[in-house]
C-alpha cells in the first residue's frame, strides 16, 4: 500500500497517527508539499507553506512573491499542517556528547 509513496494513502496514514498533536510538519519537498495538503483537506484545516521562520506557536514566517518579501502568517487552527523550507533555519550546533558504536 506505501510502497509507491503514492499521496493519498500517506495523507490517510498520517492523520491516523496524528491524534492529540498540535502541528504536523513536512519538508517543503516535493513529496512534502505532495502530502502536506492532503493531510490538511482531511483535518479540514488550512495548510501553511514552506515556512522560513516561527514566531510563535501559531504564527510563522514565509516567504511570497517568489521570495521578494516576508509574510507573517497565523494559524487558528488546532492543528497546524506545515511544510519547511530546510534551508530556512540554520543547523543545530554539534555540542560534545559521545555515544557507543555497536
Amino acid at each position: 500500500l506505501y510502497a509507491n509513496h503514492l499521496a493519498e494513502p500517506l495523507a490517510a496514514l498520517i492523520v491516523s497517527l496524528a491524534g492529540g498533536y498540535s502541528h504536523i510538519l513536512a519538508p517543503a519537498t516535493t513529496g512534502g508539499k505532495n502530502v502536506a495538503p492532503r493531510v490538511a483537506a482531511l483535518l479540514d484545516v488550512a495548510q501553511v507553506s514552506e515556512i522560513t521562520g516561527v514566531v510563535s506557536p501559531d504564527t510563522f514566517i514565509r516567504p511570497i512573491y517568489a521570495g521578494n518579501a516576508l509574510a507573517t502568517v497565523q494559524s487558528k487552527d488546532a492543528v497546524k499542517v506545515i511544510t519547511v523550507r530546510g534551508t530556512g533555519f540554520e543547523a543545530a550546533k554539534a555540542e560534545g556528547g559521545s555515544a557507543a558504536i555497536e
